[in-house]
């Protein structure tokens, strides 16, 4: 009967040695998958981050621009000259009531497309942390594996 537990032994320890090397190899092969894929979301929410930040600069110019433009037409529209022309000829012409709409009309679609951004922004840095709180996972996961891997080498210890 001792010889046959001698046999089984060393039996099992080869399986469990393959084991090992098995869930190490697996272990390895995702950490280096999660560095990878960490790395590209990485790479690629800076890029995105960049190109938000930069189309948020460029309509911010535009809207400042257009807010200026409609300031100077609807000072015009207010000044002496224009109010003197109401006195005189009646109603504003139907020109600067169509400018001054179209310029409403842009400044709010501009407005529309920087909130857009905005939450696009808000959305990648949503991301960021959902992969910091992974990041974490992984660490607490690993740790885990560790001490598994200790009492399970413990317990084989103990059974010999």
């Amino acid at each position: 009967a001792s010889q046959v537990e001698k046999g089984k032994d060393p039996e099992l320890e080869e399986q469990f040695n393959a084991l090992r090397r098995e869930h190490t190899e697996t272990l390895q092969e995702l950490q280096r998958a999660h560095e990878q894929e960490k790395l590209l979301l990485a790479e690629s929410h800076h890029r995105s981050q960049a190109a938000l930040q930069e189309k948020i600069q460029v309509l911010n110019s535009q809207l400042k621009s257009f807010q200026e433009r409609m300031k100077r037409v609807e000072e015009s529209l207010l000044s002496t000259d224009y109010k003197k022309h109401i006195q005189e000829h009646g109603s504003p012409s139907p020109f600067w009531e169509q400018e001054l709409e179209s310029l409403h009309f842009v400044i709010e679609m501009k407005n529309e497309q920087i909130h857009g951004l905005d939450k696009k922004l808000l959305n990648l840095e949503t991301v960021a942390e959902r992969n910091l709180l992974l990041e974490e996972k992984v660490k607490t996961l690993q740790q885990e594996n560790e001490d598994l891997q200790v009492r399970t080498q413990n317990h084989l210890v103990m059974a010999r």
